[in-house]
């Protein structure tokens, strides 16, 4: 590196390559600013599970037979096995997040996706669901248009260890992707000063 950069520049590049790998909301570390995206969403890690272990075994069957009946083509079964999953037991994160799946899978409406990926992140007992909701829901927000809402979300779910997530969010880092098209420019300039 030229003796040029200053020590803000380098810490600037560590802090948006460094912190965007590792999850941080980048944009809020460079701008000293915090915006949740979803101001009752909590970044916390999950909460204890509502249900006993027995009953978290029975729920994982019924869920994996919904499951099987959605790639089995029957999606609108597997979504009612899952509702009704649901209606019995309005703490299990993992039914939300799966009947979210469901719905992508139908093309519904994303409001009714991100609905039940929210109460999946408020309800969610582990950190596996937690990082599959808000990646799914990172996802579905990329898909509407919503940058900012895809990158918090992909963020949230690196830190919650998933691994799509974690190649997702630098990716998505907007200050990355403009950091490292300068970079390209400088670099091409080094090669070719003319």
């Amino acid at each position: 590196m030229s003796s040029n950069n200053t020590s803000y520049d380098l810490n600037l590049v560590n802090a948006l390559f460094d912190g965007a790998a590792s999850g941080e909301y980048v944009r809020d570390q460079i701008s000293g600013t915090y915006s949740a995206y979803h101001e009752n969403e909590s970044t916390e890690s999950p909460k204890p599970s509502a249900y006993d272990s027995d009953t978290i075994a029975q729920l994982k069957k019924r869920e994996a037979y919904a499951i099987a009946t959605a790639e089995s083509g029957k999606v609108e079964d597997a979504i009612g096995e899952l509702s009704r999953i649901i209606a019995e037991y309005p703490e299990y994160a993992s039914a939300y997040n799966n009947r979210a799946q469901a719905y992508r899978l139908t093309n519904a409406s994303p409001s009714a996706i991100i609905a039940d990926l929210d109460a999946a992140i408020k309800c969610a007992s582990d950190n596996q669901i937690l990082g599959q909701a808000y990646t799914q829901k990172a996802i579905v927000l990329k898909a509407e248009g919503d940058q900012d809402g895809a990158f918090y979300n992909f963020s949230q779910g690196a830190k919650c260890g998933n691994e799509v997530a974690k190649m997702a969010a630098p990716k998505e880092n907007p200050y990355a992707k403009l950091c490292g098209q300068m970079v390209t420019q400088a670099m091409q300039q080094l090669r070719n000063p003319n």
